[in-house]
């Protein structure tokens, strides 16, 4: 059997706390839901936290919160995940895409600062898989920050004194994420104003006060979110000894990672360019019996139809950029059978 490329960590404590919400029938009462805004309050830094059933909602919501106008704009990276484009799709706005720098996963703030103008109302920043970058210097660009940091929620990154420093934040947890309520998402910001624009128009459980888009997660997801909270920092840590092990196996191999390692870094993905025709790598992996997969197959250009000669770099690591597993659950057998698959291929 292959060992597959993502796996999410569920044990039986997310699936007692699961049960006892389906025993009790607490599929939307939101008490729970409550209970796991406040531990992501508690983890992030930030006041205020919604639970809502997808990261696609959540950049709805957080865009309407903005109060995007046909003609506003809102720079997102091309090699980036398809939910901020998708939110705004659904919010009316103008998306302003970018390319990353070269050697790297996400754009320099020279980039963005290229693309202002004076319809540029917020800007997508992100943690790409894991790899914590510092965004200090955004604030001076005097524009409304959303930083996505579904694969760097519980980072020691933010126990420092640059909690809740973005406008707003968006954490996806989805599977494929360092924690997961199946699907679902939280939207954190220290904006009383956007919390209640955003809480009206997600809906809450009970009866609506205004007509709202339905998007509040259920209970029994919000159960397995409070048990993977506790056990996130377990979880990070074993994402860092796996890619200990993996870089150790691409020293005597011709390939190329992004970035040292670091223990601040989470390891949401292990992006690796293979020195390899892309058949060769695909066939060689395929017999193996490990899935390696294109985290991003499809930059963001691509979908608004874009030049991609615009998007070199972006293009170029949609088509060369693989990723090895790497989740908690692996054992040892399979860890040693990746890292030594990994320095077999010269």
């Amino acid at each position: 059997m292959a060992i597959v490329s993502s796996r999410p960590t569920i044990t039986r404590k997310e699936l007692e706390g699961v049960l006892d919400c389906l025993i009790n029938d607490e599929l939307s009462r939101g008490e729970i839901i409550k209970t796991l805004e406040s531990r992501v309050s508690e983890l992030t830094g930030y006041k205020y936290v919604l639970a809502v059933n997808s990261a696609t909602s959540a950049y709805h919501l957080a865009f309407r919160a903005l109060e995007i106008s046909p003609d506003d704009e809102i720079i997102i990276p091309s090699y980036f995940d398809a939910a901020p484009l998708a939110g705004l799709h659904l919010s009316g706005g103008v998306p302003v895409l970018i390319d990353i720098d070269a050697g790297t996963l996400s754009p320099d703030i020279s980039l963005y600062r290229e693309k202002i103008s004076e319809r540029t109302k917020a800007l997508v920043v992100g943690h790409v898989f894991g790899f914590v970058r510092d965004i200090s210097e955004f604030p001076a660009l005097e524009k409304t920050i959303i930083e996505d940091i579904s694969h760097s929620i519980g980072s020691e990154h933010y126990d420092t004194s640059h909690q809740g420093r973005a406008h707003i934040a968006i954490a996806s947890f989805a599977p494929s994420m360092l924690m997961t309520t199946g699907n679902g998402a939280v939207i954190m910001t220290n904006n009383s104003r956007m919390y209640s624009l955003m809480k009206d128009l997600r809906g809450n459980s009970g009866h609506a006060s205004c007509l709202n888009f339905d998007y509040i997660m259920t209970d029994f997801q919000g159960a397995m979110g409070i048990s993977q909270i506790h056990r996130l920092g377990d979880l990070i840590r074993r994402r860092r000894e796996i890619a200990r092990i993996y870089y150790d196996a691409l020293k005597v191999t011709s390939h190329k990672t992004f970035f040292a390692y670091s223990d601040n870094f989470t390891y949401q993905s292990f992006p690796i360019i293979f020195d390899a025709p892309a058949e060769r790598v695909e066939k060689y992996w395929k017999k193996a019996g490990i899935e390696i997969f294109l985290p991003i197959p499809t930059p963001l250009h691509m979908f608004t139809r874009e030049k991609s000669m615009d998007f070199p770099h972006s293009d170029r690591l949609s088509k060369k950029l693989y990723s090895l597993p790497i989740y908690p659950t692996l054992t040892k057998k399979e860890i040693e059978k990746i890292s030594r698959s990994l320095s077999s291929f010269i």
